[in-house]
């Protein structure tokens, strides 16, 4: 009986000596093969060069050139691709709205994480987008640029030897109005743009400082600001601070951060409004709590058609109020504000631009992204 365990045991210890070994041999191989195809700059390059030709289609308006980008194969491919369809006719109407040509977009990524799938690349990613842009019929146009931060999780996968889009999850700058858009080719035409010149310059006048300083509110908002090209900090947001981003968004952290950090505007963070709490952290409880206590006073709410709207009193609408350091709260149905973005500049038409977090904006017009019969905007003014 002990010579037949004696046996057994021997066997066995054979057996678990070519499964370790067999395992091993297989582990080093999938290694090594993972270590020539993951080569992360070579990733980078495919993804710039397949967001930098995203953004010649949003420039052109040529949307037949986006399909060789995508593997329309799979559905997560033609998704991504029907996507990006609805982001160049949205581009292209709002563009000939506000009697804007767009120059040049570029994208830079950093990539965070490589996750290698089979023949797929997947990959955790940060996308970098700088928007130039100039008013049409001015002798001398100036070209007035913005930043935007995307954080994408992104797949490619290799096509006839050329590195395509797999599938692109993110939260898109744009994705607010792109609901009334249909991602149809056939009949879409590249409408003309500069019909109409709706904004001249805006009046910007600065108040008594007394509990707020908006110089160093901007400065803050700046520095800040996460991903987007123009911001400060190596691309990072304040670390003092907790990120909100996938737990509902954290616009309106970043408000409260740059109204009352002692490197922002130094607006007194006490009472119902600290680090954490609603009033700091809710885009709701932020609203009311910077009316109700009187540090801030709403200006105008309405729709974008509404606040831009000329007067007698106010000859470019009532947008042109707002101040450096204001704030802009954008409101998805009636009683529920969905974010919060603070007035940073204005372009070279008095035009009001923002910063923001959870999808991270620099200097962005202020209306981009959202559609303009859907969105109720709050102007509010900070009172110091």
């Amino acid at each position: 009986m002990n010579k037949f365990f004696t046996s057994i045991k021997k066997l066995l210890l054979i057996i678990f000596i070519f499964l370790f070994n067999f395992i091993c041999l297989n582990c080093n191989v999938y290694a090594h093969t993972c270590s020539q195809r993951v080569d992360q700059n070579e990733l980078r390059s495919e993804v710039e060069r397949i967001y930098n030709e995203r953004s010649k289609a949003l420039v052109s308006g040529d949307i037949t050139s986006l399909n060789a980008l995508f593997d329309t194969s799979k559905k997560y491919g033609k998704w991504a691709l029907e996507h990006e369809i609805k982001r160049v006719k949205y581009l292209n109407d709002w563009s000939k709205q506000r009697n804007i040509k767009f120059d040049k977009i570029q994208s830079e990524v950093r990539i965070k994480k490589v996750y290698p799938k089979g023949d797929i690349m997947k990959m955790a990613l940060e996308e970098s987008y700088k928007f130039d842009y100039f008013y049409d019929k001015e002798d001398n146009p100036q070209v007035n640029s913005f930043g935007v931060g995307i954080r994408h999780t992104t797949s490619l996968i290799k096509k006839d030897e050329k590195w395509v889009i797999y599938n692109d999850w993110y939260t898109d700058c744009f994705e607010d109005a792109l609901n009334d858009y249909v991602a149809d080719v056939s009949n879409f035409q590249v409408t003309d743009f500069f019909t109409n010149n709706i904004n001249k310059t805006y009046q910007i006048t600065n108040s008594h400082k007394r509990f707020y300083d908006r110089e160093k509110a901007i400065a803050y908002a700046d520095k800040y600001c996460g991903a987007a090209w123009g911001s400060g900090n190596n691309f990072k947001y304040n670390k003092k601070y907790r990120d909100y981003n996938g737990i509902g968004g954290d616009c309106t952290n970043y408000a409260s951060q740059v109204l009352g950090d002692k490197e922002g505007g130094g607006m007194p963070i006490k009472g119902a409004w600290t680090p954490g709490s609603n009033a700091w952290a809710n885009a709701d409880g932020l609203k009311n709590y910077i009316v109700g206590s009187g540090r801030g006073s709403v200006i105008s709410v309405g729709k974008f058609k509404d606040l831009t709207k000329p007067s007698e009193r106010f000859p470019n609408g009532v947008i042109e109020k707002l101040q450096l350091g204001d704030l802009v709260a954008y409101e998805k149905g009636r009683g529920n504000i969905d974010h919060f973005a603070i007035v940073t500049g204005f372009d070279s038409h008095g035009y009001p631009l923002v910063n923001s977090h959870t999808t991270d904006r620099y200097h962005v017009p202020w209306d981009l992204g959202w559609g303009d019969d859907k969105i109720r905007f709050f102007l509010i003014h900070i009172n110091g």
